[in-house]
């Protein structure tokens, strides 16, 4: 292991190709920014070990484990070209609301926008759909669990509802879910992006985190290829 002292804005150049540069040092944290050819994927190690395990997981099915698989994948959306590279996505989770809220950010994704989506249960059924507009409609406040919200309409109560997001609520909506006494959420993944999980819990709102592969994927490569509208949508 080759170990070296960086100050904040100095590279390492690994091969002729691969740039890793400083960006931030805020205490013990230390963000790297790396550049690298499009044919070669960077992940973090948390993404790549889930993506190995699902992986090794199909590996290791058998015949007889595709007999309840359906013939044909879900009806497609019209997506935008960067939206092919996830062909898996909404195939492969077990929870039908789960899959809601990827068929919502698959859509936010082919309109441009940040693949993000929501949706709120009541009992067995839906009752609002969202996903992350601000690109779509300029309006910065337009993250996915609040047009989630919005389009959900006016309810007596939400003591009764469970909101799902494919990605770990920021403070703006988990403050809106707090607000509103949601009692219970449920995210695809919080490894690309940590949000209020910690304000929720202290505030009452149980948080169950999926760490769904697929969402991590989608999520993890929209970052790595539009960093400047992920910035963005965190206000950073």
């Amino acid at each position: 292991m080759l170990v070296l002292t960086r100050q904040r804005n100095e590279t390492v150049i690994v091969g002729d190709d691969i740039h890793v540069t400083v960006v931030d040092i805020r205490g013990d944290k230390v963000r790297l920014g790396f550049t690298a050819p499009r044919q070669i994927t960077v992940y973090r190690k948390e993404v790549y070990d889930l993506i190995r395990k699902e992986n090794a997981a199909a590996a290791a099915m058998q015949p007889a484990d595709l007999a309840a698989a359906p013939d044909v994948p879900p009806e497609s959306v019209n997506l935008s070209p960067w939206a092919d590279n996830y062909p898996r996505l909404a195939e492969g989770s077990s929870d039908p609301f789960l899959r809601a809220a990827i068929e919502e950010a698959r859509q936010g994704l082919g309109e441009g926008g940040l693949p993000i989506g929501s949706v709120l249960v009541r009992g067995d059924q839906i009752i609002g759909r969202g996903r992350n507009r601000r690109v779509q409609d300029g309006d910065p406040m337009a993250h996915a669990e609040i047009d989630c919200l919005k389009n959900a309409g006016r309810q007596k109560t939400y003591r009764d509802t469970v909101l799902y997001s494919t990605l770990m609520p920021c403070h703006l909506c988990s403050g809106a879910a707090v607000q509103f006494g949601i009692p219970k959420i449920v995210v695809g993944e919080s490894v690309n992006f940590a949000g209020a999980a910690d304000f929720l819990r202290g505030n009452g709102v149980e948080v169950v985190d999926r760490a769904d592969a697929q969402c991590v994927e989608m999520m993890g490569k929209f970052i790595r290829e539009h960093p400047e509208l992920w910035k963005e949508d965190i206000g950073k």
